[in-house]
């Protein structure tokens, strides 16, 4: 994301600026050929020049007046809109941020994904010829400008071509435009060049701040878009990469001829992660493509853990200290991060599913809503950025702060609790589907009702289960500053989650007996075992083959706003 100028001078401090842009946010993709759920999947970092930065979750409305203008308020530029603008979501910066608004990722009423941007650059000599133009589009209020005013992916990509061809670029950009039928990604080279491509339904995507898309046929109108003098304008730069069928690659014709570490592998960690079969260690040589075959079928969960991923597992793992300076995918400057899933058996009002982390992804929670909402949960609105215990932003955040003051110890409990609560979430959604077709049956109106209170009821259970991960964790940090040389007497941050959610999540039964003396018992049974656990006891008895045991939990189970929590190291047992 290419925000305030500050964010370039801070960056130039600790790595040589280059036209190929150095600027921050990550790129992904997953076809709905290759997906574990069946859906498409378009996601996206937006990372800062700082910690604190705090994001909203909002719905415009439909509106049908003219002579109206989407205002840049940073440069001014106002763009004329139609008279009619439609419903949208969007994730817009708090007011007093004063880049602009910032709507980052957005759908609207006839099931269209917007995203944008990841920031690029281009090659000085391609740079000279088309510069950009000041004042001009900007990624401060892209994603919103077409959301309000497209209907289909390509729709939106013509839309956004028209719209460069008239006000001009500001920026090196790349979105992203899907809808039930198809998804495509969008790349501008300068004021006035672009080209964009559909995407293929078997292959998925990982890249960083360059641009991406090599080879393309300029013969293709069906699968391409380009800017009229796109090619001109390669030609005239000098180095075009071409074929003897008279294809460009234009990542090698408008890039530069390297790769910097900075971009590069982030695009290599997504593919060794998705697709380990095709890579191998990492080369700063290599152009690691924009599309390839994964090994497996991609769940949006993978995704997410990918957003926090700092090169775990290689010689790159920046738990070591020689590799703190690198720059992986989860940064923790993330302000927030958005996976957007379509579904092809849903109404187009409702067909997608967003999945929000406001804070940074290696900690944070992601949480769903379908795209049909008129409203969304209050914790997504505070505005300002200054803490407020009320903003789902600053409680997230503040979870990710303390989780990562003392990673080895704080850290992987946190990823463990979040990671299972959105693996029940993203079980709970694919079982709301019939649900929202039979609600939609009835009207739109009263789908959207259904949507956007179901919306509303998950954020508010995260928000309030969060704020009971917050004091465990805050509790085990504090207890762990305790002036003693080696770490000694520190603890591993176990968290506790919701015994009946989770247990259900792993196909067990649960019931509820209450004993005389008032005690709470409850029965966890599948075909195999069936546990008893007492509220407020860390004793507790299993059932396997006829035979009863008896064993002890790490802690007790304890009530917090009404759910019975237990130690996550007992749930994983299950």
């Amino acid at each position: 994301m290419k925000k305030a100028k500050i964010i370039a001078l801070t960056l130039a401090l600790t790595m040589i600026l280059t036209t190929s842009g150095a600027f921050a946010c990550t790129g992904m993709y997953i076809g709905k050929d290759v997906s574990a759920e069946g859906t498409t999947v378009v996601a996206r970092s937006e990372d800062q020049g700082r910690g604190a930065y705090n994001k909203l979750f909002k719905v415009k409305p439909r509106v049908t007046k003219a002579g109206r203008y989407y205002e840049d308020t940073a440069n001014g530029l106002k763009v004329a809109l139609p008279k009619t603008t439609y419903k949208y979501t969007y994730v817009p910066d708090s007011y007093d941020l004063e880049d602009g608004e910032y709507p980052a990722s957005c759908t609207n009423e006839y099931g269209l994904v917007s995203v944008g941007t990841v920031s690029t650059g281009v090659k000085e000599a391609y740079e000279a010829l088309d510069p950009v133009v000041e004042p001009g589009l900007r990624e401060a209020i892209l994603a919103g400008l077409i959301a309000c005013q497209a209907k289909t992916a390509r729709g939106a990509v013509d839309t956004l071509a028209k719209l460069i061809d008239k006000y001009g670029s500001e920026e090196y950009n790349t979105l992203f435009f899907v809808d039930k039928k198809e998804a495509w990604i969008f790349e501008t080279y300068g004021g006035h060049t672009y080209a964009a491509m559909k995407m293929p339904t078997d292959k998925v995507s990982v890249f960083g701040n360059h641009i991406m898309i090599d080879w393309v046929d300029p013969k293709d109108t069906e699968n391409f878009v380009f800017s009229d003098k796109l090619f001109e304008t390669i030609e005239k730069a000098g180095g075009a990469v071409k074929d003897d069928q008279g294809r460009y690659n234009l990542v090698k014709s408008i890039d530069n001829p390297s790769r910097e570490d900075y971009n590069n592998m982030r695009n290599w960690i997504g593919m060794k992660t998705l697709a380990p079969s095709l890579v191998g260690e990492y080369s700063k040589d290599e152009f690691y493509p924009l599309f390839y075959t994964p090994d497996n079928k991609v769940s949006v969960t993978d995704l997410m853990q990918l957003y926090g991923n700092r090169y775990e597992g290689t010689k790159y793992d920046m738990m070591k200290s020689e590799n703190a300076g690198m720059r992986p995918i989860g940064v923790t400057r993330q302000s927030c991060v958005h996976i957007l899933q379509t579904y092809p058996n849903l109404p187009a009002d409702s067909c997608n599913l967003q999945w929000l982390a406001l804070g940074n992804a290696e900690h944070a929670m992601f949480i769903p809503a379908f795209s049909g909402i008129t409203d969304t949960y209050a914790g997504y609105k505070p505005d300002g950025n200054v803490f407020n215990e009320n903003s789902v932003y600053f409680n997230c955040k503040r979870i990710c702060s303390l989780a990562e003051s003392d990673r080895a110890f704080l850290s992987q409990g946190v990823k463990d609790y979040n990671l299972l609560e959105e693996k029940i979430m993203l079980n709970n959604m694919q079982n709301e589907i019939a649900k929202i077709n039979k609600a939609y049956a009835k009207s739109k109106a009263n789908g959207r009702a259904y949507v956007t209170a179901l919306g509303k009821k998950v954020a508010a259970d995260q928000f309030k289960a969060n704020k009971n991960l917050y004091r465990k964790l805050q509790f085990t940090q504090t207890d762990n500053v305790n002036d003693r040389v080696n770490n000694a007497r520190k603890t591993t941050f176990v968290a506790d989650s919701r015994l009946t959610q989770a247990a259900k999540y792993y196909g067990y039964t649960v019931t509820k007996t209450v004993k005389k003396d008032g005690a709470k018992v409850y029965t966890i049974k599948n075909a195999a075992k069936t546990y008893k656990l007492t509220a407020g006891q860390k004793a507790y008895t299993v059932t396997e083959n006829g035979a009863t045991t008896k064993a002890e939990l790490s802690k007790a189970p304890y009530f917090f706003g009404g759910y019975l929590y237990a130690p996550m190291d007992f749930i994983q047992t299950l």
